[in-house]
Formats: C-alpha cells, sequence, structure tokens
C-alpha cells in the first residue's frame, strides 16, 4: 500500500479509536517506543513479520495495553503479506497471526482494506499470551535434555546394530565357512537380480501424461475478473457482537441468499437498509467477522468528509444482474479472486465517483470506465470524487 493510502488510513483511524491521545501512546515512554517502531521497520520492511511475531510472544499490542500508531501502521505494511499467506503459513506465525486478527476486527468497519480469512479456530491462535516470558534457565534446561536425549537415541541406535550383526547360536554363523560364504553369495546375487527385475520394471512403467496448463489469466489484474452484481437486501439486522456491523441477507440471483456482513451501523440507518437495492462483490473469499462469515461485499462510496452512500444499480435491475466496466461485458470473472494475485487490492484503489455521480473505475492511464448493467448506468445519490470501496 503506497504512502498516501497508509496515511489515509491512519486518519480514518484517529476518530473511532480513541483520537491521538491513545494511538500516539499514553505516555512518554509509549509514544516515544511508537515513534521508535515506526522508524526502525519505515526503511525495510523485510524483518519485520518475523521481529513482530517474537515481539507479540508476550503482547496483545506492540506498545502499551492498548492499540497505537504502530499497530495501525504495521497492520497495513503486513498486510499484503498475511493476505496472501497460507493458512499453515498464519500457523507458523501465530504470535502475529492472532494480533492480526484483532487489529483487522477493530478497524474492519472503516472498509480501507479487503478482510484477510484467519483460522480463529486454530489451537496456535487460542493460546492466551503470556504476562511475562519463560525463564531463560527453563529454555536452557529443555535444550539442554534434547541433547541429552539425541545422544543417549545414538547409542541406543548403534547397539541395536550390534546385536543384529552377532551371529545367533546354532544358526547360519556356525555352519561350514565355504557353504557359508557360498550362501552370502547366492543371496547377494539374488538380491540384485530381484533388485534389476525391480528397476527393469520401473524403467518399463509409462509416463503419466502431463497435465494441461490452467489458463493463468492476464498478467495484470483487470476489473473484469471482479464478479460484481445486482444484489437485493431481504433481512438486515445488527451484528449481535458488533455495534458498527450489519449482518445481511442479500439476494445476488442464486438459489439462497448470501449472508454479508457490512460495517455501515453509523453511516446508514438500518430503515434505509431494508429492502435496498444495491450491488456487491460476490468472489472475494469469504472471510469471518466477529464469528459470523461473510460471503460477499457490498459497495459504498465515501468522500473526503466522511459521507457514505451506497452504489445503487439502474432502475429495471434484478438480482444477480451482471455488473460491468466499460466494454467488458463479455468477459467471465474469476469464480474466486485469488489473494496472491491482488485482484482487489490493485483495482480498489481506481473505484470512484464521477462529477456526473457516476460510479466507475480509473486505470493508471487515466481512462475512465463507467459502472454498468444491460439496463444503464450505476450512480451514487450525492457523493463526487468520493472513492469506492
Amino acid at each position: 500500500m503506497s504512502d498516501s493510502a497508509t496515511t489515509a488510513f491512519l486518519n480514518a483511524c484517529q476518530g473511532p479509536l480513541g483520537g491521538a491521545q491513545v494511538l500516539e501512546g499514553r505516555t512518554d515512554s509509549d509514544r516515544k517506543e511508537v515513534k521508535e517502531w515506526i522508524e526502525r521497520f519505515e526503511k525495510d520492511l523485510t524483518p519485520l513479520a518475523k521481529t513482530l511475531n517474537e515481539h507479540l510472544e508476550t503482547r496483545t499490542y506492540i506498545v502499551g495495553h492498548d492499540i497505537t500508531n504502530a499497530d495501525l501502521w504495521t497492520f497495513v505494511k503486513v498486510h499484503e503479506q498475511v493476505s496472501a499467506t497460507s493458512r499453515d503459513g498464519q500457523l507458523k506465525r501465530p504470535h502475529l497471526t492472532r494480533w492480526f486478527d484483532l487489529i483487522q476486527e477493530r478497524t474492519i468497519d472503516l472498509g480501507h482494506l479487503a478482510p484477510v480469512t484467519i483460522d480463529s479456530e486454530a489451537s496456535e491462535l487460542k493460546l492466551a499470551s503470556k504476562e511475562k516470558a519463560a525463564p531463560a534457565t527453563d529454555a536452557a534446561d529443555e535444550k539442554k535434555a534434547k541433547k541429552i536425549g539425541k545422544k543417549e537415541s545414538k547409542v541406543e541406535e548403534k547397539k541395536a546394530k550390534k546385536d543384529a550383526n552377532t551371529p545367533a547360536p546354532g544358526g547360519a554363523g556356525n555352519s561350514d565357512p565355504a557353504s557359508a560364504g557360498a550362501t552370502s553369495k547366492d543371496t547377494a546375487a539374488a538380491a540384485a537380480g530381484n533388485d534389476g527385475q525391480k528397476k527393469e520394471k520401473r524403467a518399463k512403467a509409462p509416463k503419466a501424461p502431463a497435465a494441461p496448463v490452467a489458463d493463468a489469466g492476464p498478467a495484470t489484474p483487470q476489473p473484469w475478473q471482479i464478479d460484481l452484481r445486482v444484489g437485493k437486501i431481504l433481512k438486515v439486522e445488527k451484528h449481535p457482537d458488533a455495534d458498527s456491523l450489519y449482518v445481511e441477507s442479500i439476494d445476488v440471483g442464486e438459489a439462497e441468499p448470501r449472508t454479508v456482513v457490512s460495517g455501515l451501523v453509523k453511516h446508514i440507518p438500518i430503515e434505509e437498509m431494508e429492502n435496498r437495492w444495491l450491488v456487491c462483490v460476490c468472489n472475494l473469499k469469504p472471510a469471518a467477522m466477529r464469528g459470523i462469515k461473510s460471503f460477499a461485499m457490498v459497495l459504498a462510496a465515501t468522500d473526503d468528509s466522511g459521507k457514505v452512500e451506497l452504489v445503487d444499480p439502474p432502475k429495471g435491475s434484478k438480482p444477480g444482474d451482471k455488473c460491468y466496466f466499460g466494454n467488458w461485458k463479455d468477459e467471465t470473472p474469476e469464480e474466486v479472486m485469488n489473494p496472491r494475485k491482488k485482484i482487489w487490492e490493485t483495482i480498489q484503489p481506481g473505484l470512484h465517483t464521477t462529477t456526473e455521480l457516476r460510479a466507475a473505475w480509473k486505470s493508471n492511464e487515466g481512462e475512465v470506465h463507467v459502472l454498468r448493467t444491460e439496463h444503464g448506468d450505476c450512480a451514487v445519490p450525492s457523493v463526487v470524487g468520493a472513492q469506492i470501496k
């Protein structure tokens, strides 16, 4: 994420998360540590994830006992890396992942960053943070015990091999030396013959046909890869565990409506959400938000003053109608956007509202492509030049 986008995210967090008095640090020492943490990784982010995982082993937040700008700045910087990490990769750094999920929950209603799926049920992430690190002597003793254990294991292994090579009384070892030698040669020859047969069989085994190469898609993310559809809210209620979130049941033209969690409580009254027509992103990976999994995302525009408006489909639309940018009507979107490809993260910064109140995407070359359906253009009621996310 660019420095300007990072700054915008930090600014957006100030009011909802307690203001400068909290986020800059409650004490002089906290404020100093927040500044030092950011400056430490501002030029080189390479060691950030590893360092953060170790740092958070005994902490809930990076500095002090509450969220600060150190958490917010770092969250933005590691967001791309965490979103591209597999479940196994997330569990290899459990302290970082636990902290990331906590910060994500506290900032999810701001809508600046795409949610990242975290397996919050994993036992590795449920371990309570320790107040104090384990004494160094304990670690040393454990290391010493492991070393002794390995040494004893090697001794036992050598002893077992020696016993296996010692001839048993009355066995082949007590036979005539010549016959013993012949037996050894015959055994070796037989083994060699069997091995040769096995090698021959392996050599003759037919090779499996090469798997067809899957379509890798465009070299750079394109807006038509996003599955945008007209949706209608059938039911909406407040999230039982989050004051800022709505839980909606939205018809997007499928056999069953989708459950969608949106951070719109502070911006749009629940009465205006009921039976509302809107535009949904339908191929993001499902993400759990305070215990409820969300299977789509609602498009909304936010202007510089913080005013939020939903993107409206044109009149005559029906649930499931395809929404597309410009002339990309016939392109087929991804079934599920691969987080590693960063499709949404690449396209989203170009989403905005025009002076004519149309929803649109602006390319890096400055070309503007209006969002539309077969019935007309998608638009907003009043916000001009607003960012859509």
